[in-house]
């Protein structure tokens, strides 16, 4: 229940005011001091928000170390005691990315860079030269290799946008899909490979969501007799959880020791396998064989489809820059 620091009268109107007064009964102005300190203010905001209360506390050790328990005791109706799924989410969610992007901080070259660059710098009369090739020459999709570079050309001399670059060097093709893709190609081209790292980094944690509902759907699938789909979601949520919690820790050891990204990879899917296979068996109530047999398929079939999603997510962002 929302916390109310109440006055006596109404700051709006002057109104008397009792403590069971919520509202004003003259002017409906909420009966609340919006008056407070930082800390306070940031304390109510994280235990509002993030729910970081007691049920947090309750929370982190039956997930690390008693696999399925919180979807089980979310599922039997117990959603008091433990953190709520979609906040724990959240919270596990913004730790793991914040230390991943720290992670894959661009460096100096990064910031520098084009995207898709190959010669930055022309000559006038080698940009002519090249400008002049007969058409024959300009084989390549989406443009040949002396088009990329007028393109790099103009992008470093001039301060021409993209549909001006297209303009200035003909490029339309006529065809609205050809058209469309040079047209990106040339947009991208203009970003440095720094912004473009960071626009696609801060749409992995969209994609990521969207596949949480698919792997619930194949738990469905896998455990088609072993309760309703919110049951699987649940699970799926509490599952993703786990797996970013790993991997913020591994983003956090690879930055304070040197080459452990070379192996932190492994011990994290090595990790969460074993936290699947265990919860699996807590949640399902199969025998520990079915649940590594399960588990492993699971793990082949999801892997695929969550590459596939990111390939297609990340031709999606590119083609909305």
């Amino acid at each position: 229940m929302k916390k109310r620091r109440k006055h006596k009268s109404c700051l709006n109107c002057g109104e008397l005011l009792n403590q069971k007064h919520n509202y004003c009964p003259n002017c409906g102005q909420e009966n609340t001091d919006h008056q407070i300190s930082l800390g306070l203010l940031l304390r109510e905001v994280t235990s509002n928000f993030l729910s970081l209360d007691s049920r947090f506390a309750h929370t982190i050790k039956p997930f690390l170390f008693k696999p399925g328990k919180i979807t089980n005791s979310f599922i039997d109706g117990k959603r008091v005691y433990y953190a709520n799924p979609i906040r724990w989410y959240i919270v596990i969610s913004i730790f793991h990315f914040f230390f991943m992007a720290k992670m894959f901080e661009p460096t100096v070259k990064e910031k520098k860079q084009r995207g898709f660059s190959t010669e930055l710098e022309l000559s006038e009369a080698k940009y002519d030269s090249i400008y002049n090739l007969p058409d024959s020459v300009h084989t390549g999709w989406p443009l040949s290799n002396p088009r990329q570079k007028l393109v790099n050309h103009l992008i470093e001399t001039t301060n021409l946008d993209a549909e001006g670059i297209v303009d200035s060097l003909s490029l339309n093709t006529g065809t609205w899909a050809n058209d469309f893709v040079i047209n990106r190609f040339v947009k991208i081209s203009q970003e440095t490979t720094a912004s473009l790292n960071d626009y696609l980094m801060r749409q992995i944690p969209l994609i990521i969501f969207f596949i949480l509902p698919v792997y619930a759907f194949l738990l469905k699938l896998f455990f088609w007799r072993k309760g309703l789909y919110i049951k699987h979601l649940i699970h799926s949520i509490h599952l993703h959880s786990f797996l970013f919690f790993i991997l913020g820790w591994t983003w956090i050891l690879a930055l304070v020791i040197e080459g452990f990204e070379d192996y932190g990879g492994p011990i994290c899917m090595i990790l969460t396998f074993i936290y699947a296979v265990i919860s699996f068996r807590n949640v399902y109530g199969i025998k520990i064989g079915w649940s590594i047999f399960r588990a492993t398929m699971l793990g082949f079939i999801y892997t695929y489809f969550v590459l596939l999603v990111l390939v297609i997510g990340v031709l999606i962002s590119l083609a909305m820059i």
